[in-house]
């Protein structure tokens, strides 16, 4: 077999590994058969490229998701939009930084940080929201920062996600002191 078509074979069976698609022993075999036993520096190279691709992937969205805050906090803070203006384009923005954490949820990556900065997102769109609609009114900001807290800390324990569990939980003793300050 030419080494053209003994290469793409190795290839699939990565794939095939990668994904689960055959058992990790079965796909062994394949690749010491295909590689004559030189599979070892192979798959080393193939997870390593594989990897870099990964890192590159998460990389790009977390950077997406991170413009995403960028614009939604120029488009509230910065700019004299009209209140409706500004409130649908950071909705549009929050739900874009929502779909992109989503999908990488769903594709098993980091979505550490996009969570993270999607929660940001929601904080600052629900805090601006609520303070142009209640003319700053005290009780409704409040009100907006212990829902939000309160959202941190039941998707923190509902997903085990341990970080936002402590956020929430810190954010609102935090609250609470102040109250009492």
């Amino acid at each position: 077999m030419d080494k053209e078509k003994k290469e793409i074979i190795i290839k699939e069976i990565h794939y095939w590994k990668e994904n689960k698609l055959l058992p990790d022993t079965y796909c062994d075999f394949l690749l010491a058969l295909y590689t004559e036993g030189n599979h070892y520096e192979e798959t080393t190279a193939f997870s390593a490229n594989t990897a870099n691709s990964k890192t590159g992937t998460h990389l790009i969205w977390t950077s997406a998701v991170f413009v995403l805050l960028l614009f939604s906090a120029l488009v509230t803070y910065f700019t004299e939009l009209s209140f409706v203006l500004q409130t649908v384009t950071s909705g549009f923005l929050l739900l874009a930084s929502i779909l992109v954490t989503a999908f990488l949820l769903v594709r098993k990556g980091k979505f550490q940080m996009p969570l993270v900065i999607t929660f940001i997102q929601l904080l600052m769109t629900s805090l601006s929201f609520v303070e142009f609609a209640t003319d700053g009114n005290s009780f409704w900001i409040a009100t907006t920062v212990v829902t939000n807290c309160l959202l941190w800390m039941i998707i923190g324990g509902l997903f085990r996600i341990y970080y936002l569990l402590i956020s929430g939980i810190m954010a609102s003793l935090i609250f609470v002191i102040t109250l009492f300050i």
